[in-house]
């Protein structure tokens, strides 16, 4: 199986991160609501990283205003002070993303069908999308560039 290990491994970099106390009371009982509430901190905090980006687009967009430098100003100033990387984006992102590993290690530990596990359902989609969006760039940029997305492997399917 593709994930044998996994929890381990894991639980070893948790544990750099989250004392040993806390990782082992994750998994002393079943806890069928957990997923589900870190699932849900997971999403917040990439929300949160939104509104921050938003804030800071609104302040630049206000100071524009008070300079009296136009709506376009105003509009180019909020745009980019909103799409600009800011210093806690990487720190927001491995938050949840460490949240979800945590929600997905506790459904596994539970014996949980990663189907119907909140935390990977939230993982797998942002993932694909992120991998849909990389293949329509390099689709738009140059066509031969999508040799570089290989069709994953899929079972055979019968029928027809």
């Amino acid at each position: 199986m593709a994930i044998d290990g996994w929890q381990e491994t894991v639980a070893g970099r948790a544990t750099d991160y989250i004392t040993d106390r806390t990782w082992h009371k994750l998994f002393t009982r079943r806890r069928s609501r957990l997923c589900r509430a870190l699932a849900e901190l997971a999403a917040e905090t990439l929300a949160t990283k939104t509104k921050m980006h938003n804030a800071v687009g609104s302040i630049a967009a206000w100071f524009a205003r008070r300079l009296k430098a136009g709506k376009l100003a105003e509009a180019v100033a909020r745009e980019l002070a909103a799409n600009l990387p800011l210093p806690l984006d990487t720190k927001f992102t491995a938050v949840a993303r460490g949240v979800q590993l945590t929600g997905i290690a506790v459904c596994l530990a539970n014996g949980r069908d990663l189907t119907e596990c909140p935390c990977f359902i939230d993982l797998a989609l942002s993932e694909t999308k992120e991998r849909v969006k990389q293949i329509l760039t390099a689709a738009v940029d140059d066509w031969v560039k999508l040799a570089n997305f290989p069709a994953l492997s899929r079972p055979e399917t019968t029928g027809g």
